[in-house]
This record gives C-alpha cells, structure tokens and sequence, in this order.
C-alpha cells in the first residue's frame, strides 16, 4: 500500500471513530424522545363533559404507564386538542400534526369529530386510535391506519331492547310481544344510528316500535315530545340523547307529571354523573345501554383487577371524584393503546402500529371493563360489548350481561317522581 493511500485509509477510520459518539449520541437522544399523543376531544362547548370525562381517562392510564416506566425507556407525552366541532378537530389534528409533530392521535367523544378527526389523520400518515366514536360508517371509509377499540352503533344500541326483552318485560309483566314501545333519539349521525340499531334488534325480539321520534340536539323545549310520548302511553321509552336534551326531558316530563312505566337511554346522556348532579335523585330508576362501567370481578384477569384498583385510586386522587363510565372508558382506550399496541409494535410510526393492531389478541376480561381486544379487517374490535347500567341511589349500577353485572335491577316499574 503507498504512503498516500495508507494516511487516507487512517484519516477515513478516525473519522469514523470521531463520528461515532455523535451517531450514538443521536440515537440516544431519539430513544430519550418522548412518544407523542394527541387526543382529540370536545373540551369546550356543548359536548365538553364527555369530552373532558374521556380525556381525563386517558390522562390517568399514560401517568400510570409512566410510572411503569413508559414504552421501551421512552415516555409518553400527552396533548390536548379541543374538538369542540367539526371543524375545531380538523384545526386541532393538524396543528398537533404541524406544529408538535403528533403522529399517534386518539378521541373523540362524538361520531361528528372522530369521522373529521380521524380523516385528517390518515391523510397526514398518522395513526387514529378511537374510543368513543359510533357512527356505523366510522369503520367502512377503508382507512389504514384508523382503528376503533370501542363500540359501534349496533353495540352500543342493542343491549337497550335485549335487556328489555329479558328483564324488563318480566318485570312489568308483559310479554316482550305486547310491549307498547316508544324510540326517541335527537337527530345528529349518533341519535340516528344508535335508535335505529335499537330498533332493528327490537323487531327481531318481535317488539314492535309504536313511536318513534327524531328532534333536534339543540332545541330548548321538549314539551311537544312529552304530550305526544303521553298520548302513546309507552310502557317502555328507548331514548338517545345528549346531556342537555337528556337533562331537558326528565326536568319537562317531571314538570308535566308524565312518566312511562320504564326508561332505557343508550348511552351518552344517561351515563354521566352529570344527569345525577342535574337532577337529583329523579335520575333514580333510569337505565342506560352503555359503554361498560365496570366488570363482575370475577370476569376480570388478575391484570386487569389490579389496572382497576390502581386506576380508581389515581382518579380519586387527582380529580376528587369516583370515575365512571365516560372515565373509565377512557382509561381503557389509553392503556390498551399504550401497553397492547405502542409496547409491542418495532416503532411508532403508522405502518408499524398498523401491524401490531391488526396482530392484537388479548382475551375478554383484560381491560377493567370486561373487554378484549381483536380487530377485523376493517379495524373494528370485536371484543367490545355494550352493557346496561341503572341509576340507584344516584349512582351508576352495573346490571347487564352476567359478565358486568354487580346488582339486580330495582324501580320497575317506575314510581311516582316523589318516590324516587
């Protein structure tokens, strides 16, 4: 070898010796980096108490996985995105995107910001990871990169007219045949799908629907729906609704002096402690087909009995308030997102979160509401079930299927509203 090419050979090797700190120093720093979350949830306006609700959830599994040590040494650091509207999520999603550099989202609350919400994501390669968003469409847009952990329309709307069928005719002594039923719903994408999954299920279990009733979300006068609700006579009222309208009804049916003999909602308006803080014990009585609130211990994993302890000591402690459904749901959709999917993928980029979604096989009982976690092709699990819950004593009670139930049913039908 000459001189000159044995000093160009040295000069190549220092310089990859004198480059190598640097490399590793560089690959060091990105281990260190945090892994970023944005949750897209409606903080402000109309919707702001489910969205705060899901978010605070969310909030408490990444602190508990933190602590844990967070994802392969690196943390997870969590971003708020105020989805108060359609158009407020698109904003929110891509600011996040731009300007944080989020490549992970989850939410949404509501259908109207998780289908917006959710489409921005997939158009800037990220990936969407939804909790609480119904709309049967939500899964059928062919997104890559968009999955739903929690329920659709169909599971969270047909528990209502099964458990009618089931435990509520009996109850009233009435054959589910003869049942007079009455199906309101406000009449955004949410109220459609879900009443209209009821009502699908209901002619199945040959109920048949004498009334159904669509208005909207926003109006502030629910009288005319109560003198036609009435003037039905339903033994049951199957109802979807928001919290104000929610809030509105009971507080109109009560000024009215109308009652039907049973009240199932589905979800949304019927399971927030909000409904028990707006009109006392009147909310005494109410069903609600619902995102579960809890699991019959027996149900759960010996994982996910301790996630529960651990999460409802946490929630206590930060926000000075028993959890319950909305919460609770949002600390399942966290920690599944962090300790099943962002654990076990070879990176947090999209494509690779993708793989490891579509690989997810975690058995029924894992999450501390009684859910696993097994996607379709389309990205929908098919390990999230709707439960029942009815409000007693003021609070939310666990009461259908056997795998969630805590206590038996109680205030069927129902009393007079001085006796609630």
């Amino acid at each position: 070898m000459s001189q000159s090419k044995h000093h160009a050979s040295r000069r190549t090797v220092l310089g990859l010796l004198a480059a190598a700190p640097a490399v590793l120093s560089s690959r060091t720093a990105f281990a260190d980096e945090p892994i970023k979350i944005g949750g897209i949830f409606p903080l402000t306006g109309g919707n702001s108490v489910f969205g705060n609700q899901n978010f605070q959830g969310v909030e408490v599994a990444i602190d508990l996985m933190n602590g844990r040590g967070g994802i392969k040494g690196r943390k997870i650091q969590l971003f708020k995105g105020d989805g108060n509207s359609p158009q407020a999520a698109i904003s929110e999603t891509n600011r996040l995107a731009s300007r944080e550099g989020v490549r992970i989202f989850t939410g949404s609350s509501t259908s109207a910001v998780g289908m917006v919400a959710s489409q921005e994501a997939e158009r800037n390669g990220a990936f969407y990871w939804e909790g609480m968003a119904v709309a049967n469409n939500y899964t059928e847009r062919d997104f890559k990169n968009v999955f739903r952990m929690g329920l659709s329309a169909a599971g969270l709307g047909q528990p209502a007219p099964i458990y009618t069928a089931e435990v509520i005719a009996p109850m009233l002594k009435i054959e589910p045949k003869n049942l007079k039923v009455a199906v309101i719903a406000e009449d955004s994408a949410f109220g459609v799908d879900v009443s209209k999954a009821a009502i699908e299920q209901a002619e199945k279990l040959g109920i048949k629907i004498g009334l159904r009733e669509l208005y909207s979300a926003k109006t502030t006068d629910l009288s005319p729906l109560v003198l036609k609700l009435r003037s039905f006579d339903p033994d049951v009222i199957i109802a979807t609704q928001f919290i104000n309208d929610a809030i509105l009804l009971q507080r109109q049916m009560k000024e009215m002096n109308y009652s039907p003999r049973a009240f199932v909602g589905t979800s949304a308006g019927h399971s927030t402690l909000s409904l028990a803080e707006a009109i006392g014990k009147d909310v005494n009585g109410i069903f609600s087909s619902s995102f579960p609130l809890e699991a019959n211990v027996n149900s759960l994993s010996a994982e996910a009995r301790a996630d529960r302890d651990e999460f409802v000591k946490r929630y206590e402690a930060k926000f000075k308030v028993a959890p319950a459904v909305q919460e609770s749901l949002g600390f399942v959709v966290g920690i599944a997102l962090a300790r099943d999917i962002l654990a076990k993928a070879a990176s947090d980029n999209a494509a690779d979160l993708r793989e490891a979604s579509l690989k997810a096989d975690v058995p029924v009982g894992s999450y501390i509401n009684g859910w696993g976690l097994k996607f379709d092709d389309k990205g929908q699990n098919q390990r999230a079930v709707g439960s029942v819950i009815q409000w007693q004593g003021e609070k939310m009670i666990s009461v259908y299927p056997q795998a969630n139930k805590v206590r038996d049913a109680i205030m069927v039908p129902l009393p007079a509203w001085n006796a609630r």
